[in-house]
């Protein structure tokens, strides 16, 4: 589930604000520095008690510094953070308004009510705080992240949509974001699809919306079957081919995918991902002037395709064209730079034009980015172009 996935993150950033609460002077001071239970004794105990994960006995110290130290916003802040470690959502909550009345600028405050509402299911409670610690912290993933999850739980989807796309690239909920926005667009999706049914349920838009859903949820013959309805009643239509061979392609039926892609660039004969997959496939066939045309067109019409140079380079290389296909590959490269197949072509470019250590770090590159065994490395790097079906490129 979403919430697992990112629950060690939250432990993490409530460990690193405890951090910058003990770094404060005057605080966490030893025992042995004040007479009697005092309020730096209630805070080292509270933070040895963290450190044991004894988050009841942690809360429990916060509480009695509090009563002498009533103001302190972020003991409220860490009092609200432990219990929310705990599970305890329904006491971190007033605990965290607390310290958020004390402390208006504190975003974690409220990035961690607007959790504990979430948690709590209180959705709607949730989107205030969540909307305010992005107004203090603009550049927090995680606040975009609860937002649309909050969003999503209460059917916003399209909202929710929005606020999901914001999630930073690489941020630790970016995987957990992607995963929110495919169920938000599936849902939208059959949102339009149910509105349109009950305009017009022969409509072709009502077969392609639904088709779009089946394919999403890995019913591909269902979804096969359905974009075709959608065609016989508009045969003019635009990307529905392409979708039905992008399906027969993950299916490995590449001859029958070939036919779907070059019925849609007899409809549309600038769509440069159907000119791609063509161009993979007679790249696979040994087809080299045949792939290059498509290839070429693709590359074209989208000129950051790293698919269509890293395979253009290819083309390239099985016509000797080495300084060609080295000014591809590295544009490829640029583009994309974790792509394995890239750096395996590098590795046999530099091979070939005497070039070992190069040949040695690419090929390297291959090892580390790739998760195909030594041996199909070792026989695949062999000959440029060869390939047992279109799926490697």
């Amino acid at each position: 589930m979403i919430l697992k996935k990112t629950i060690c993150f939250l432990t993490l950033m409530v460990a690193l604000l405890g951090c910058a609460i003990w770094a404060e002077g005057g605080r966490g001071a030893s025992p042995a520095q004040s007479s009697g239970q005092s309020e730096e004794d209630w805070l080292f105990q509270a933070k040895q008690a963290e450190g044991g994960r004894n988050f009841s006995r942690a809360a429990e110290c916060y509480v009695n510094y509090l009563k002498v130290h009533p103001q302190d916003a972020e003991i409220y802040q860490r009092l609200g953070l432990v219990y929310y470690l705990s599970d305890h959502f329904e006491d971190a909550v007033p605990a965290l308004q607390r310290a958020l009345k004390l402390g208006p600028s504190q975003w974690a405050s409220a990035l961690f009510l607007g959790i504990c509402y979430y948690r709590l299911g209180q959705f709607a409670k949730a989107l205030e705080p969540l909307h305010y610690a992005l107004q203090i912290k603009a550049d927090l993933p995680e606040g975009y992240f609860w937002l649309g999850s909050s969003l999503l739980a209460l059917g916003r989807n399209e909202d929710a949509i929005s606020q999901l796309q914001k999630v930073s690239r690489g941020s630790r909920v970016s995987l957990e974001a992607d995963s929110l926005l495919v169920k938000a667009y599936r849902e939208t999706a059959e949102s339009y699809y149910r509105r349109i049914e009950k305009v017009n349920a022969n409509s072709y838009r009502v077969y392609q919306l639904e088709a779009d859903s089946l394919a999403w949820r890995d019913r591909n013959v269902e979804a096969i079957e359905t974009y075709r309805k959608a065609l016989a009643r508009e045969p003019g239509l635009e990307g529905v081919h392409r979708a039905i061979g992008d399906l027969y392609w993950q299916k490995g039926e590449f001859d029958l995918a070939r036919k779907e892609y070059e019925s849609e660039i007899h409809l549309t004969p600038l769509d440069d991902d159907a000119h791609l997959k063509l161009g993979q496939y007679w790249l696979a066939k040994r087809e080299i002037d045949r792939a290059a045309a498509h290839l070429e067109l693709a590359a074209r019409v989208n000129k950051n395709s790293w698919e269509a140079h890293r395979d253009l380079a290819q083309v390239s290389l099985a016509r000797g064209d080495y300084v060609k296909a080295e000014s591809l590959l590295k544009t490829a490269v640029q583009q994309n730079p974790d792509d394995a197949l890239a750096h395996r072509f590098l590795a046999e470019l530099y091979r070939r034009t005497n070039r070992p250590d190069l040949a040695k770090q690419e090929l390297g590159l291959f090892h580390k980015l790739s998760s195909v065994s030594g041996k199909e490395m070792e026989s695949g790097a062999g000959e440029t172009g060869k390939s047992e079906s279109p799926s490697e490129h």
